[in-house]
This record gives structure tokens, sequence and C-alpha cells, in this order.
């Protein structure tokens, strides 16, 4: 019979799994150290800090590893094995500076950190680089969530209602995520997000959420505990910016490649990365958003387009202080761009409506009103990313203006805006605009939205809105179509018309619609029109890793 299997203590594991650090008030978290061999000692530390469960980031460990970094990942107070109470976005500067300061002590550090991270993960990257920037040399960061007033609102304020009661559903208010109810809870009563006030939500969604409530009641002015702007303009580290076309934190992507180190002279070495890609990046699997396919040229490896970049920042080559790195997925065209900057350089293309229903390159010649009825007891249903909207269009609480057929390609690259005149008969209302592509097989494809609340912008307009950020070409034979209407529900919490609070009240009004056009300064839109050359991707996807 054979004796007891033992490890020889010369083998050191390359996972120390469930240490426990202190955070800045004595707390204590929980973490995972993965190790490269001792005989690399000391080396680069990845960070990564998570509410998400840190035993979902093992095969990155793997991976992190095998490429000679350190990789620290933590679960964030009071989720999973950490202890304390977790509060979304408070208490991660803090906590991120304590394991920041542990992790420079250990005898594998060789003093140089790589925050890592995307949505939640992401702010608590930028909050660790904030708090130690002496250490903290590049930041890996994709689609962050950098504060509840701001992901859980539009720009214009309004309440994004189906996200937040999805996102409170399946991960806050408890110790562990609670995947999967978000779509039980709707598959049982799929009419759930109708009930008002919006307020009492929170005690009908099949669990307890405390906080879910306040977080509507504090509204988009709700104080971030992440980097404020003087902060990031000031951050010294590095930084590779990760997002997708169809994710609703592009914006807070293309914010921050603006942002982080702008007042250093010179900047610190960045980077932009935007595919065709919801929130789960080029991570999930296949190329089609919705019902728009994108080619396998969307398809790319990520992993090491990341490791590729950050060895280069580390050592100094190729990267250095004042460069900068932009490759952006053209929908439509389906490649990829290079450049250094984004948006490249642009002209602007104004598209006319005019009072018989077209959209046109000139201005009308005469003036004209198009009217709708706006009824929050049926309001203008919302789609998926990337959802064909044609069986949308016979409805009638909504205007639309339609070019012609285009006789060439209109390669548009930055962030569109639509100049509304309009009036409303109800005290306050939404107006919601949409700028899409209508092919010449007759499906309707949402390129760009926008949105504005007259009870947050009064007054009179005309009105401009800004749409997020595209890259796209829209080829000949498609048409460009802007429409106008006054919900996106329920993507949006509604307007109610009434005049009360869209999340206190519960009497509604129908609302009288007007949009008007004229032969000048009427409603147009404003495209930042580019013909950038697409260039190939360095790093495709490995055929057996797309399989």
């Amino acid at each position: 019979m054979s004796g007891p299997l033992s490890v020889p203590l010369s083998v050191p594991l390359s996972v120390r799994a469930n240490e426990r650090v202190p955070g800045w008030d004595g707390t204590q978290l929980a973490l995972d150290v993965h190790l490269p061999p001792p005989d690399t000692w000391p080396v680069p530390a990845v960070v990564t800090r998570t509410p998400y469960g840190r035993s979902g980031h093992l095969a990155e460990g793997a991976g992190w590893r095998r490429r000679g970094f350190a990789y620290v990942v933590q679960d964030v107070r009071g989720r999973y094995d950490s202890d304390g109470t977790w509060r979304p976005y408070h208490n991660e500067r803090g906590d991120g500076a304590a394991l920041a300061d542990w992790i420079l002590k250990q005898p594998w550090s060789d003093g140089r950190l790589v925050t890592y991270g995307g949505s939640y993960a992401g702010h608590t990257a930028w909050a660790l680089a904030a708090e130690r920037p002496d250490a903290v040399r590049a930041v890996v960061s994709m689609g962050p969530s950098m504060a509840l007033g701001r992901t859980k609102f539009e720009r214009s304020g309004i309440l994004r209602l189906a996200e937040h009661a999805a996102w409170w559903l399946e991960r806050a208010g408890g110790r562990t995520s609670r995947d999967g109810l978000t779509a039980h809870v709707f598959r049982e009563c799929p009419d759930l997000l109708d009930h008002l006030p919006v307020l009492e939500l929170a005690d009908r969604l099949g669990a307890r959420l405390p906080g879910w409530a306040q977080v509507v009641t504090d509204g988009p002015e709700r104080r971030a505990e992440g980097p404020d702007v003087a902060e990031l303009e000031q951050l010294p580290a590095a930084a590779l910016h990760i997002g997708g076309w169809y994710d609703l934190l592009v914006d807070e992507v293309l914010e921050h490649f603006h942002r982080a180190g702008a007042a250093l002279n010179p900047r610190p070495a960045r980077a932009l990365v935007v595919g065709p890609w919801g929130h789960d990046l080029a991570y999930a699997p296949g190329t089609r958003i919705g019902d728009r396919e994108h080619g396998p040229a969307s398809r790319i490896d990520l992993g090491a387009l990341q490791v590729d970049w950050l060895e280069r920042v580390l050592g100094g080559v190729g990267t250095g202080r004042g460069s900068s790195e932009v490759q952006v997925f053209t929908v439509g065209a389906d490649r990829w761009w290079s450049g250094t900057s984004w948006p490249p350089p642009v002209t602007e293309a104004v598209w006319h409506a005019h009072p018989d229903g077209t959209l046109a390159p000139v201005a009308p010649a005469s003036g004209g009103e198009a009217e709708f009825r706006y009824d929050p007891a049926d309001p203008y249903p919302s789609r998926q990313p990337g959802a064909d909207r044609a069986a949308l269009a016979g409805r009638r609480d909504a205007v639309r203006f339609t070019s012609a057929p285009l006789d060439a390609p209109v390669t548009v690259a930055g962030s569109p805006v639509v100049v509304l005149d309009a009036a409303t008969s109800a005290p306050a209302t939404d107006w919601i605009v949409r700028w899409s592509e209508l092919t010449a097989d007759g499906r309707l494809f949402e390129l760009a939205h926008g949105s504005l609340d007259t009870g947050r912008t009064p007054g009179p307009g005309p009105h401009t809105i800004g749409l997020g950020p595209v890259a796209v070409t829209v080829p000949a034979g498609s048409r460009l179509q802007l429409e106008v209407t006054s919900s996106d529900f329920p993507r949006l919490a509604r307007s109610l018309g009434s005049g009360e609070d869209r999340c206190t009240g519960t009497a509604y009004s129908v609302a009288e619609q007007t949009v008007r056009t004229r032969p000048v300064d009427g409603t147009r839109l404003i495209l930042p029109r580019a013909m950038p050359t697409p260039t190939p991707m360095p790093t495709p996807m490995p055929e057996e890793a797309a399989e």
C-alpha cells in the first residue's frame, strides 16, 4: 500500500486562494493571488476588484500568470467571501488603496500595478488608480460603470428603468448575485414595469432590494465616489480603453479616453478599441448583435491585445508618453479603422426634415407641422440593440422623415446631433429622437438615439439633442430615417404627460405633440461625416478560439 500523497515544498503552487487582507478600516476582504514561478519574481501585478465573485476569474488568472504577471482578484466589501456590507460605489477608493499597499509589500511585487476591470470593476480600477497614482502604471478599462447616477440614468436625466430593475434584481442587495432572476421574474409578469408609481417597483420585483428606490430618488445628480474630472485629467497612468458600440456605457469609454491624463504634458500613453459589441464586449460568442451581422472581422482576441499593449507600455516599447492608438470597428463596412485620435477629421452634413415627410440635404422651401398623440398608457416600445425595428414603422405615435435611397455610401464617425423644433400640449414631455438605416430589403436598424426631458430642459426650443457615438457606413441603396417620438419604454421610465413626476406620480394624460419643419433653422439631423480608410485589425481571433 502506498503512503499519503504529498507535494514537495520545492514545487510552489501558482494560486494562493482565499487570502484575507484588511480594507481601509480593518474589515477582512478575500482575494486570490495567481503567481508566476518564483525565479521570475519580482513582477508587475494586475489587480481586479469585483462584486461578481472572484472565482469567475480563475482562467484569467492562469493566463496572466503564464504571461509573467501576478494577478490579484478581490471580492469587494460585502460580496461573496469578503466581510462587511456592500454599498455599491462606496468604500472602493479606501479598500482599493489598502489592497495596493498590501501588494506593494509582497516579495513577488516589483512595485508596478495595473488596475484591470470592466463594468463595476472598471469603476474600482479607476478608484484605485486615483488613490495610488504613483504605483499604478496602467489602467485597462472595459465599459466602466462609474456611478449609479451615470449608469442608471440617461445624460438627459431620464431613468433607465429596465436596466436599473434588472441590475438590482440580479446584483445588488445581497452577498451573491442572482443570475437568471430577471428572466424568471419577467416571464411570470411581463408587464411588471408598467406599474405606477415607479418607486413602488422595488416591492414587486421578486427580491428584497434595499437601496433600489433611493437611487431613483437621488437621481442623476447622485455624487460619485470615483475620480472627478480634475483627478482623471491628472492621472499619470497609461490607459487602454475598450468599449462596444451597442453598450450603453460606450459614452464612458470615450469620455475616459479623452480625459484621462489630459492635463499632463507629455500625456500618458493611451489606446482605444471599440467594436460592434454589447456590454460583454468581444467575450460574447458570435458576430451578431440582435438581427445585425458584423462578420468574422468583428471577432478579436481581446486578451492577446491587452497583454501585447501592457507589455509594450511597461517595457517602454512603442507606447511612450504622448502616444495614442485608436482602433474602431465601422459598422456597415464591417472593417476596422486605425488612427491616433477619435473621432477622425469630419465635416458636418445636415439633413433637413421636410413637410412631406422626407429627409434631404437641402432645406425645405416652406414650413409645415407633423403631429402625433403620445399616450402614456400605450408608450412607444423599446427594442433590444441591433433589432430590426421595421415592425414598429406602423405605429402612429411618432413622426418620421425618410431620405431617398443613397446614391453613394455615407460614413459617419462621431456623435450626431438632432435639432428639434417641437411643441407639446403637456406641462412637460420627453422627446426621443432616433437616427436609423432603412435597408434596401426593408429592414430598419437604429444607428443612434438621444433623449430630452423638457421638465429638466425647459424652453420653447428648438432643442439640441445629442445622439450616441457611432462609427457606421450606410451603403448606397439604403435610406436614412429620423424618427421623433415621446417614449422608449421600458428602457426609459415614461413621462406621464400630467405634470406629475415620472417616478412618484400615478396620474397620466394624453399629449398632443407637434414637430415643425422650416426653411431656416427647422428640425434637422447633423451628421459628422468622415471618410476613414479601413485597415486590418492586428489581433484577429484565432480560428480555434472563435468556434
